[in-house]
């Protein structure tokens, strides 16, 4: 038993050698070592033997493309990519690293379970296989993720890579079908090449840097691809040291809502306000939701951000209360980690008996992806706990793009807020002003108000006016703006011959 033991491992090695990344550079140079010494016969036994010592290995059967891993760091990812580097190295070549994210799997997760978005994991592992050679590795990374390392080769530009990303998303954006129903995917990703990589960059600092174009390219938006570079890694470094100052930056009260009010189309009064965070930077000057978000989810203050808006918005109300001002309604947005946590309607019931704010005047504003997440138990309570309230609940970002009208009447939604994309050539487009004119009369079937968001132009408030909207929101009336600009703003326009003098702000702790 132990010599079949023993045999058996020696097999197994000799099979893993044969089979490695390293035959790729070590045959060619044992072929003309061959050569030198015997000459042709020698060559000519070398050519008959390795095919020979492959076949009683095994090493002709058919090898895994695919390896799912949980981090880039476990020794099957990161020895190949050592061993791609070097050989790339060894040979003048080109090796590369794409990584991929599908965000959507995690909503396949929430909605159809475990088994179901392992499943998926597996499809689309094999379609992005598809379009790769051999020679390159396909690894599952967490839950989103995918990683694929490029085998060294000489054509590997700048633009191969580049049309090497447009067919992999071809590919994995494709729809998945899944209990009878069709999901559509998003695809960002990132990629480093070996080519720009200094020479002494290791197989970490090379799969780090494909992560960071993947992050880039998420931050960027869905569907976007991201090449590294050293510029990319100033920038990285720049919000790195931007994420570190975060967590300070709401403990000293940097970060501020901003409001745009929302006004009737046909009288113009204002009917509410949205609140927008702002981070008022002590050096970089006012930055938006957008260049700092991505990294406050990362770095779990969701929770913190949302509370802070929630407050200073019931702060920003109970001012315009006291100084006579006519604002119905303040728009917070809800994160889906808010809506997961099922204390939130206690709480905000709580914050309102304290302060004496009736409930329906805080409106709270869901993400559109978050309706076809109700099936999730949590959430699903959390949104009929709000609503039980007398909250308000705007469904935010409705398009023509997508949003299951089946489930709008099983949900407590009040209003829908019309997305800045179906205003988009509404004016100059039929296709686009269709489109318009449907979701705005699927609205008025369900009996449900609608804002339109984004409105920037006069064009686009002479398309809603034409189409029966009746409100709306943008830059045309008005940018968001701290609380005494907006106090001034709302003074003028209810008040013209009154001069604005902002009254002491009630906190909320």
């Amino acid at each position: 038993m132990r010599i079949h033991l023993t045999a058996t491992g020696l097999r197994q090695a000799v099979r893993s050698a044969l089979a490695g990344p390293q035959m790729l550079a070590f045959l060619p140079a044992l072929c003309l070592a061959a050569y030198w010494l015997g000459g042709e016969a020698l060559l000519v036994l070398c050519a008959l033997t390795l095919p020979v010592l492959y076949a009683l290995t095994g090493s002709f059967a058919p090898g895994l493309t695919s390896v799912q891993v949980g981090s880039r760091k476990l020794p099957e990812l990161g020895k190949t990519a050592r061993d791609f580097l070097e050989i790339a190295r060894h040979n003048g070549q080109t090796a590369a690293c794409l990584q991929i994210a599908i965000p959507e799997l995690k909503d396949v997760a929430h909605r159809c379970g475990a088994d179901a978005a392992q499943q998926s994991r597996d499809l689309l592992a094999a379609r992005l296989r598809s379009t790769l050679r051999d020679s390159d590795y396909v690894f599952q990374s967490g839950e989103t993720r995918f990683i694929i390392l490029i085998a060294p080769g000489f054509r590997l530009r700048l633009d191969s890579l580049i049309d090497l990303g447009k067919r992999l998303r071809a590919t994995a954006e494709m729809p998945l079908s899944l209990g009878g129903a069709s999901h559509d995917l998003t695809v960002s990703i990132g990629i480093a090449s070996s080519l720009t990589l200094g020479r002494n960059a290791t197989a970490e600092k090379w799969l780090s840097c494909a992560e960071d174009a993947l992050n880039d390219a998420q931050a960027a938006g869905a569907g976007s691809t991201r090449l590294w570079s050293e510029r990319l890694a100033r920038q990285h470094k720049s919000r790195r040291n931007l994420q570190h100052e975060f967590e300070a930056a709401l403990d000293t009260t940097q970060v501020h809502a901003h409001f745009q009010p929302q006004v009737h189309l046909e009288t113009g009064a204002i009917i509410g306000v949205e609140a927008f965070a702002r981070w008022e930077h002590p050096t970089r000057g006012v930055l938006s939701a957008s260049s700092f978000l991505p990294f406050v989810q990362d770095g779990g203050h969701m929770m913190r951000l949302g509370r802070a808006m929630f407050l200073q918005s019931v702060s920003a109300l109970l001012a315009w209360d006291d100084a006579g001002l006519d604002v119905k309604t303040v728009s917070v947005n809800l994160s889906e980690t808010e809506l997961r946590d099922p204390e939130l309607p206690k709480r905000i019931a709580h914050d309102l008996e304290r302060c004496g704010l009736p409930a329906h005047r805080i409106v709270f504003d869901i993400p559109v992806k978050v309706l076809s997440a109700r099936g999730d138990e949590i959430i699903r309570r959390t949104l009929d706990g709000l609503g039980e309230l007398g909250c308000g609940l705007d469904l935010e970002g409705v398009s023509s793009a997508g949003c299951d009208i089946a489930l709008l009447q099983h949900c407590p939604i009040t209003r829908l807020k019309l997305d800045r994309t179906l205003m988009h050539d509404a004016g100059t487009s039929d296709a686009a002003r269709q489109a318009l004119h449907a979701i705005l009369g699927i609205a008025e079937r369900l009996d449900l108000p609608s804002v339109a968001t984004g409105v920037e132009t006069v064009a686009e408030h002479g398309v809603l006016r034409e189409l029966g909207a009746v409100y709306a929101q943008g830059a045309l009336f008005a940018p968001p703006a701290d609380i005494r600009e907006t106090t001034r703003w709302l003074t003028e326009r209810q008040n013209p011959k009154r001069t604005s003098k902002p009254k002491h702000i009630r906190s909320i702790k």
